[in-house]
């Protein structure tokens, strides 16, 4: 005879708190969504509502028909760096994670100070700058939107704890039957290792697609802007655009000049996220898992 298991109130009260805490993180995503769909004059006569009043589109007009080119270059070029970005920096991160987890090695502890230490300290933004741009070479080039992304030094340490927590005696068996270090991680350590790849991919994934400042910085080039850097401009154009209107407005009454500059930035977060929030859901069951143990073990 199937046992059925027994629901207690605290479990329904449980249920009950985290379903209106969720209802609660998701009411601005909506009401960010109504104001992209909603008319500019009735943004700034009555402010937002969850159901648009007065049904617009002059926001996504703005955006992807003003400029539609380079719109469509922005996606292309931030898919881009977004998946090469994730894989570069999942295998970097890896790699150097798995190093200063082997208890064996002599130099673990000295190399793990060096990551921790640029998580204190760092050279600054102008030696950056020229590192970048004078003995790198990335002035307008698609590598100036990876490379300054690929390590991130708490990423390691987090990775670098989950694979302590795996047994040692799995490395040591793969060596004893001729293995090495690289075929070890791949064939060993990465099928275990499912959750923290999960939320690292995760992170990185979400920090590739939302960057413009490296943009801001190193590219000139129309054909490498991301999405992102192009929003971005769009933008600070408009506000341009909606103060000098506002001046002419005050100086002649007769002009009734109103630009959709309130929808348009609703209209841009709604562009901006809409892809990437479709991956959480593939790895959503990994994420809370992958942050609990490799934050804890070891």
């Amino acid at each position: 005879m199937i046992s059925q298991k027994k629901i207690s109130s605290f479990d329904i009260i449980n249920y009950t708190w985290f379903c209106i805490l969720s209802l609660f993180t998701l009411i601005p995503f909506l009401i960010i969504l109504a104001g992209s769909f909603t008319d500019e004059k009735e943004l700034i006569v009555n402010g937002i509502s969850l159901i648009p009043k007065a049904f617009s589109l002059e926001g996504y007009r703005y955006i992807l028909f003003r400029d539609s080119s380079n719109i469509v270059t922005g996606y292309k070029v931030t898919l881009f760096i977004t998946l090469a970005g994730t894989l570069l920096s999942l295998v970097t991160t890896a790699a150097l994670s798995y190093v200063i987890s082997i208890k064996s090695l002599r130099l673990r502890n000295h190399i793990s100070f060096f990551v921790y230490f640029t998580m204190l300290f760092n050279g600054g933004m102008v030696p950056w700058y020229i590192l970048c741009v004078k003995y790198l070479h990335m002035k307008n080039s698609i590598w100036a939107l990876i490379l300054p992304m690929l390590v991130n030094p708490f990423y390691v340490m987090l990775m670098r704890t989950y694979f302590k927590g795996i047994p040692e005696s799995l490395r040591e068996s793969a060596v004893i039957d001729g293995a090495g270090e690289f075929r070890v991680l791949v064939r060993i350590i990465f099928p275990v290792s499912a959750p923290i790849i999960a939320t690292i991919s995760l992170f990185y994934m979400l920090a590739y697609w939302n960057d413009f400042y490296n943009a801001l910085f190193f590219i000139d080039k129309k054909e490498l802007v991301p999405l992102q850097y192009s929003l971005y401009r769009i933008i600070s154009n408009l506000n341009f655009l909606a103060s000098g209107s506002n001046l002419a407005n005050g100086a002649n009454q007769t002009q009734n000049v109103i630009l959709p500059a309130e929808s348009v930035r609703m209209a841009t977060t709604i562009v901006t996220i809409g892809p990437i929030i479709f991956v959480y859901p593939f790895l959503q069951r990994y994420f809370v898992k992958g942050i609990i143990i490799g934050a804890v073990k070891g």
